[in-house]
């Protein structure tokens, strides 16, 4: 089945209750022994099966469900772990898990069928649905934080261009040029700006949009690296630069690359952990004159 109890699934004020909050770790362990799983209370197995419950005449003696790992509670009771507002944990933590998976993380839940209407109670978590038991009810699809991360890098983008002091795209030899980053009046979204919902299977995803690096080509074949800094005008400006020798025409650009944050039907802000690496941007063309000092009789 895949499942595992967390800390948080364990950690109980010793009475048994209606949830995960008000159990006690020997609770936890008898639940596991009726699925034929060892329990190790500091490090459960993620992916190990439990053995095949026996096939009973009649009604099955335990019905199972799975809710995101979601919600502000983490855990503290099945209500709460619906919450999807607050989800990333449930989009992270199967990153960091052995083996590793994009999936989300679910909750197991289990609860007697006899009598009706009993407590449910945490069983375990699962990377995905495919592990969990075979008569869980799942939630409805969501998508995996490699989806989101693909649906960031595809939205419309601006781009930015670079300004130029001196004035007018014409400088001088050993004269130091200052350049900026500056993003055009158009309908791309630009650092600072946040995206239209994206309805992604049962979830409206928006996107909050940030810098993350810029790298100035001077087009002497020289560059700035990547830079943080969206540089400036004269004085204060942090990217400048010499040119050593004249150029009519320094092909002058700024490549830049964006990250940023997502939420979850208005939820909280979530970093998205992936870069979206602009192709293409404008050139400006910068003529680099040589300036000859000359002495003059009257």
């Amino acid at each position: 089945m895949g499942i595992a109890a967390t800390p948080a699934a364990i950690a109980g004020d010793g009475k048994k209750g209606t949830g995960p909050s008000g159990s006690t770790n020997n609770y936890y362990a008898s639940v596991y022994a009726e699925q034929g799983q060892e329990m190790q209370l500091s490090a459960l197995p993620t992916t190990r099966a439990p053995k095949a419950e026996p096939v009973a005449a009649g009604p099955r003696p335990w019905e199972y469900r799975l809710t995101l790992a979601c919600g502000s509670g983490r855990v503290r009771s099945i209500q709460g772990s619906e919450d999807v507002t607050n989800c990333s944990y449930a989009l992270s933590a199967c990153q960091y898990r052995n083996p590793p998976s994009d999936q989300p993380l679910y909750y197991v839940w289990k609860r007697r069928t006899n009598p009706p209407n009993s407590p449910w109670v945490l069983a375990g978590e699962t990377c995905g649905t495919q592990a969990a038991p075979p008569a869980a009810v799942p939630p409805p699809p969501v998508p995996t934080l490699g989806q989101i991360q693909d649906a960031f890098r595809r939205l419309p983008f601006s781009k930015p261009t670079v300004r130029i002091e001196p004035r007018g795209n014409v400088t001088l030899v050993n004269l130091p040029t200052y350049y900026e980053a500056t993003w055009p009046d158009d309908t791309g979204l630009q650092p600072g700006e946040t995206s239209q919902p994206v309805q992604l299977l049962s979830w409206s995803v928006e996107f909050r949009v940030s810098s993350r690096s810029y790298t100035f080509h001077y087009g002497d074949g020289t560059s700035s690296g990547r830079v943080s800094d969206s540089g400036g005008g004269y004085p204060s400006g942090s990217i400048r630069h010499t040119y050593a020798a004249p150029n009519e025409a320094a092909q002058v650009r700024v490549d830049s690359q964006l990250t940023g944050q997502f939420r979850v039907n208005g939820g909280d802000w979530i970093d998205v952990d992936t870069i979206a690496d602009l192709q293409n941007e404008p050139v400006t063309t910068l003529a680099v004159k040589e300036a000859k000092a000359r002495l003059y009789t009257n």
